[in-house]
């Protein structure tokens, strides 16, 4: 992943920080999962946990490199 600055639609410049990979228990089966920055999605029983519950806020359109002008 591109971790160079990029400028927001504020112009400002910030580094997009790599996401993190993260480990818990499916609340549904109990199978060991991974997920990215705390949020899941259980292969094995198909439980998802509440996009909100991950650890940072979500990129944003503008965030997107491949954006079109």
């Amino acid at each position: 992943m591109d971790t160079q600055p990029r400028s927001s639609a504020t112009g400002s410049s910030e580094r997009l920080a790599e996401p993190e990979i993260t480990f818990t228990e499916c609340r549904r089966c109990g199978t060991h999962i991974a997920g990215l920055d705390g949020r899941y999605a259980c292969g094995a029983c198909g439980w998802v946990n509440e996009h909100t519950e991950g650890h940072r806020d979500l990129p944003t359109a503008e965030d997107d490199p491949d954006r079109p002008a």
